[in-house]
């Protein structure tokens, strides 16, 4: 059986969604025996460090649609796989599916979430035109207008999948409020990713990642924080969830070391943390994988959504954050785990459960079609 994964800009630097593809890479050789896994990417050492071909990310990182149709034809499923892209990216990866489907190739969508926010890049209006549309009072028209041509194309092309799992109850709540209530609910597919061994930095310490995506607006509260960290004997270690972008940020708030360029050296490095803070939602992810109390600011309701299922809530937002009381809330997680470890394994114990289920349905889905 082959099987061609995409749906996101994947290759393009983003620690997170490079966990989500190895964790579906590993779930679907398990499943599968003998399957045969394309991956549509910018970084052709996926095709190595995952054991996969490659081809392309059409319709991301500059790359356009011509070819893809090809591609798609010479498979027999498409999934489009992981991150928040219903609300982020959709367009690209709608047409993407679409033409998938266009060449009957039978196509899913797995463990992608939805933001209650859509990506304002996309649904709202800028410059001049935002300019206008404000003064003539029809910005709120105009930008419910976007909104609702991605339901109608959601309703044209989401119903021909063979099956679609959504990453957590939120986001298919969020999408059945577009207009599709017919989405499962598994879970991130990056927690099914094995932590190495933590790495032992011989004191208490922070790891922490500001995105440099939509950051925090108050960055010298963030370094009011650091200084607190470090006043407390603490030390404060950058782990970014882009190592382009996010590094050089990370490196003007001060921070002592900059750690993790993969999955696997980000789990090693916040396995090492006795708490990490993050506006990114896979440094939290990936660090109650390694076991490491998370906290959260919020960029969208998808790290809220996180952090609910241990029974906790986001230190504040990027646009809007009282850093005293962040601060205060970080010493005392650096000095108590409190009921952290109760609550993160009840709470794995349930997303694997999820993800489980979700799982026997999407291989039960794709051994029909190898039978044909």
């Amino acid at each position: 059986m082959k099987l061609l994964l995409g749906g996101i800009p994947l290759g393009c630097d983003n620690i997170g969604d490079e966990a989500i593809l190895a964790g579906v890479v590993a779930m679907l050789k398990e499943s599968i025996p003998g399957v045969r896994i394309t991956v549509a990417t910018r970084d052709l050492a996926t095709a190595a460090r995952l054991g996969v071909e490659t081809i392309p990310p059409h319709g991301f990182a500059g790359f356009g649609m011509r070819g893809f149709a090809e591609s798609a034809a010479g498979h027999d499923a498409y999934i489009w796989c992981g991150a928040t892209g219903l609300s982020d990216y959709p367009h690209v990866a709608l047409d993407l599916l679409e033409i998938a489907q266009s060449r009957g190739v039978a196509t899913f969508i797995w463990g992608v979430g939805m933001d209650e926010e859509l990506n304002p890049a996309f649904f709202r209006l800028h410059g001049r035109r935002r300019l206008l549309a404000t003064v003539f009072g029809l910005r709120s028209f105009f930008e419910r207008r976007l909104e609702k041509r991605l339901a109608r194309r959601i309703a044209s092309v989401l119903p021909k999948c063979r099956g679609v799992w959504l990453r957590d109850p939120e986001s298919a709540a969020r999408l059945a409020r577009t207009g599709f209530g017919r989405a499962k609910v598994a879970a991130d597919s990056a927690i099914l990713l094995e932590p190495p061994p933590a790495r032992d930095l011989g004191c208490k310490v922070l790891g922490l990642c500001i995105s440099a995506q939509r950051r925090v607006a108050d960055l010298d509260g963030v370094k009011s924080m650091i200084a607190a960290v470090r006043a407390s004997g603490a030390r404060v270690a950058g782990i970014p969830m882009n190592p382009k972008t996010d590094r050089p940020l990370l490196e003007s708030l001060g921070v002592e070391s900059i750690s993790g360029d993969t999955p696997e050296s980000v789990m090693e490095a916040a396995g090492g943390c006795a708490a990490v803070l993050s506006s990114r939602l896979h440094l939290l992810i990936l660090a109650a994988n390694a076991r490491t109390p998370p906290l959260g600011i919020a960029r969208g309701s998808k790290l809220a959504n996180w952090l609910a299922n241990f029974g906790r809530e986001v230190e504040g937002d990027v646009s809007s954050c009282d850093w005293t009381a962040v601060t205060g809330r970080v010493l005392a997680a650096l000095a108590d785990r409190g009921d952290w470890d109760s609550s993160r394994d009840a709470a794995y114990a349930a997303l694997r459960g999820r993800l489980e289920a979700a799982r026997r349905e999407l291989v039960a889905e794709l051994e029909a079609i190898d039978a044909k």
